[in-house]
């Protein structure tokens, strides 16, 4: 019996699945690459907010306002168009692909700078070594005043 209820439970979670109807298309529907272009700006957002949040604050950015503000869009326009993406789920994977990959790109870039900062960094604080220190003048050829005068050596008349 228990089987039995087992694989009317699997025949009927089966074919409920099959009849899921994908959404109409919103009637402000955002074309995909301004969507990857959205769902790119929300991942920085996101991951900025758990960075530090304090100093959004400070810069007086709000996130939650970002995204409709930049693109000209509201909420309800950008649940619908995700809803709309999502039901197809290998398109929805395309486009967080895409997404992933710009992150990817744009990380790179960052962490180039980053390290370019650093060599910079490293080069100025390095001490410029004073050439005229090292170098060897004559005494003969050296301005009177900045003559040495050696109690061993013959005195330098002027």
């Amino acid at each position: 019996m228990r089987n039995l209820s087992l694989l009317i439970l699997v025949f009927l979670s089966l074919f409920a699945c099959q009849n899921v109807e994908r959404p109409e298309k919103p009637d402000a529907f955002i074309e995909e690459e301004k969507m990857i272009d959205i769902l790119y700006d929300i991942s920085v957002i996101k991951s900025l907010k758990t960075y530090n949040i304090n100093e959004m604050r400070m810069l007086d950015i709000k996130p939650e306002s970002y995204i409709y503000d930049k693109y000209d869009i509201d909420s309800i326009q950008l649940a619908e168009n995700i809803s709309y993406y999502a039901v197809d789920f290998n398109e929805y994977a395309e486009l967080w692909e895409k997404v992933r990959a710009r992150l990817a790109a744009k990380q790179e870039e960052v962490e180039a700078e980053i390290a370019k900062g650093d060599s910079i960094q490293r080069v100025k604080s390095k001490p410029i070594p004073d050439s005229l220190k090292n170098r060897k003048i004559p005494q003969s050829e050296m301005p009177k005043g900045l003559q040495m005068n050696d109690s061993l050596v013959e005195s330098v008349s002027g």
